[in-house]
């Protein structure tokens, strides 16, 4: 390249460096002023209106579809399946045959027990006939008793006269030991009757003992013969509830034991939601707290349901609460096993302001807001109510409609000038 070349290309570096130059100082003057014009302007905020509104807390939370009322139904003997009348799925009523355990031994026993009640029956019939016996034989001989002792007074009394005559020499010595005689006859059969009268009542009294001891008999019978009867009836394992078949444990021929499950049944018109629930949460649940169901299931359907049991114990390792939801409404597109999300309905309130919890800071231990007024931003102290985490109720100092900073509330102070961000007024 020669000089003159040179010297060209040197000259057009230095017009091309100076036109660059010349353009950043008059950017650099342009921002200046620009900064002089937003200090001019005041802070830059985003603001939202206070609104009124109602304001509900909402624990969300999963859980699973189950059907209502679900229960296990088992055998309360144990013994061989013998039969199984019902597969899952169907559909059963109340007090329907759903197995059959062995019941040969049972039957055995039964009619044991049934031939033992019969021959306590007689025997208590015999006793029962035997006391009859022994009360008239007690009331013979009492009566015969009676007849002797009047016997007995008549020759007591002849005795007695015929032995003051005897004395005097007015009866001959042979009619006084006839009547002597007579006389001691009739005191012996008085005490044979007072024996017999004796061994009559003796009899009656063992009767009665007897009596009572066949009816014993008889009631200890009977009451084997129930049991029999019951566990007899035990091998027949029945609904208690009409309802559905949700699965089968157990198959014919496989042998139970007593309380095994042989069946899960539940009402399936009826549904209801698991979820296990966080302690701080449970503070603000009880019975009849309404809830709203979702799942993609229902598209965008939410069914109303609410809390119809708590549990009484926590899971001691997750440190949860286990929380049943009844759903108020049938829908069949669920099915049992289904999870769903349940939003639980800790609070409701009606018509009550709201404003965004970013809206809030704390000055000297007290909660304010940055009310916009008139370019500037005035601080205003609040009393504040319940939140959510995202909103929160204001009970004093604002309005419906009144205007709120909410962001750069670092940079504010009370009364300093304001304008609305590029962000608000829709700028990029």
């Amino acid at each position: 390249m020669n000089k003159k070349a040179k010297m060209g290309l040197t000259i057009l570096l230095i017009i091309i460096i100076g036109a660059a130059a010349l353009i950043f100082i008059r950017q650099l003057k342009n921002r200046e002023a620009q900064m002089d014009e937003e200090q001019n302007l005041g802070v830059p905020v985003e603001t939202t209106e206070v609104k009124k509104d109602d304001f509900q807390i909402i624990y969300n939370y999963s859980g699973t579809v189950e059907y209502a009322g679900k229960r296990k139904i088992s055998a309360q003997i144990g013994g061989e399946i013998t039969d199984i009348y019902v597969e899952e799925g169907d559909e059963i009523k109340k007090g329907e045959l759903l197995a059959k355990i062995d019941d040969e031994e049972l039957k055995n026993n039964l009619n044991s027990a049934q031939a033992a009640v019969k021959e306590a029956k007689i025997a208590l019939k015999k006793t029962k006939l035997s006391k009859e016996i022994s009360e008239n034989n007690l009331i013979e001989s009492r009566a015969a008793l009676n007849e002797a002792q009047s016997n007995y007074s008549q020759w007591k009394s002849d005795y007695e006269r015929d032995k003051k005559l005897y004395q005097k020499n007015a009866i001959a010595e042979a009619k006084f030991e006839q009547t002597k005689t007579q006389f001691k006859k009739a005191a012996a059969q008085v005490e044979r009757m007072k024996a017999a009268a004796a061994s009559a009542e003796k009899s009656v009294e063992i009767a009665e003992l007897n009596i009572k001891n066949s009816r014993e008999k008889l009631k200890k019978a009977e009451n084997e013969f129930e049991n029999a009867r019951l566990k007899l009836k035990d091998t027949e394992v029945k609904s208690p509830i009409t309802a559905k078949v949700v699965r089968e444990f157990a198959e014919e021929g496989e042998f139970t034991g007593v309380g095994q499950p042989l069946f899960e049944i539940a009402q399936p018109d009826r549904f209801e939601v698991k979820v296990q629930v966080g302690m701080q949460d449970l503070n603000k649940l009880k019975i009849g707290t309404k809830a709203l169901i979702s799942s993609p299931v229902l598209e965008n359907e939410n069914l109303k349901a609410e809390i119809s049991e708590i549990a009484s114990a926590a899971d001691p390792r997750s440190r949860t609460t286990e929380v049943t939801i009844s759903l108020k409404v049938n829908n069949l597109s669920l099915k049992d096993g289904d999870f769903v999300s349940a939003a639980l309905v800790a609070e409701s309130y009606k018509d009550v302001l709201i404003i965004p919890e970013k809206a809030i800071f704390n000055y000297q231990n007290k909660s304010y807001v940055y009310l916009i007024e008139e370019g500037k931003a005035v601080r205003k102290k609040i009393k504040r109510g319940a939140s959510n985490g995202y909103y929160t109720i204001v009970k004093s100092s604002l309005a419906a409609g009144d205007k709120i900073a909410v962001s750069n509330l670092n940079d504010l102070q009370d009364n300093v000038k304001v304008y609305l961000s590029e962000q608000e007024n829709g700028d990029d």
